[in-house]
């Protein structure tokens, strides 16, 4: 590998994030088909992609995330906050492309605009084949279901919450469970 290379990630490919969001949407019709906001749609994607910040490492949906192979030590939980917000400004320019592509649709539902599958999105959402695609939807059902019973307020809260570097359940304490304590503190030999 070149070192002056550049790393790309996937989440920096277009037709990577547009699957995604197809997968996400799939998810959010099985819950609610009237869709859901810009809003509501940029934490369910971050959340359902970094599953761990939302469900507790133990129980049955952590169980299922593991099986899907989603790891709630993994270190790119310590740098959530920056990675979301970056991730949520991408979401409209995605919706917007989903949307000219007819495999999702926009309505007004009580003042604000929601945001659904189309049947075309769920033909092409359905030929996916790559296991992250299927660990992903997995992740997108567990994290909408928990998610959805929240209003939007509450939502706002506890994803602060969860972003929090500081907080029990926040990264660094995800980061802190792979690491271990840190280094002990010297002991002076002198008198």
């Amino acid at each position: 590998m070149q070192a002056d290379r550049p790393v790309v990630m996937p989440e920096d490919e277009v037709p990577f994030r547009l699957a995604q969001l197809l997968l996400l949407l799939d998810a959010v019709a099985a819950q609610d088909a009237n869709g859901a906001t810009l809003e509501r749609l940029g934490y369910y994607d971050f959340l359902s992609a970094n599953p761990f910040l939302v469900v507790p490492s133990e129980g049955r949906d952590a169980s299922l995330l593991r099986l899907a192979g989603f790891d709630p030590q993994v270190l790119a939980y310590a740098s959530s906050s920056q990675r979301f917000t970056s991730r949520r400004e991408r979401i409209q320019h995605d919706l917007a492309l989903l949307v000219a592509y007819g495999c999702c649709k926009v309505r007004t539902r009580n003042g604000s605009l929601t945001y659904s599958i189309t049947e075309a999105g769920q033909e092409l959402g359905g030929q996916f084949t790559a296991t992250y695609a299927t660990s992903f939807a997995a992740a997108a059902d567990i994290v909408v279901r928990q998610l959805r019973k929240l209003s939007d307020k509450r939502l706002r809260e506890q994803t602060a919450r969860w972003l929090r570097p500081d907080g029990p359940d926040g990264p660094t304490a995800a980061l802190m469970s792979v690491l271990g304590p840190g280094p002990l503190p010297e002991t002076s030999w002198e008198g």
